[in-house]
């Protein structure tokens, strides 16, 4: 079985770029995202266990 040649074409090639653009800046966005929200569900829990404290320090005065 002879072996094909085959050749991209400068469309071929706008478009595998394109798509790997595309595919780049959602991931990027996709994890800054489940970045932040991370943060700010720490920020949560840590509001809460000091809230918690402060009302078990105050419940022991």
């Amino acid at each position: 079985m002879p072996e094909e040649t085959r050749n991209l074409t400068d469309a071929d090639v706008k478009a595998i770029a394109d798509e790997m653009e595309t595919r780049m800046v959602n991931r990027f966005y996709n994890d800054l995202g489940r970045g932040v929200w991370g943060m700010v569900w720490k920020a949560i829990i840590v509001a809460l266990i000091g809230l918690a404290a402060l009302g078990s320090v105050k419940g022991i005065k």
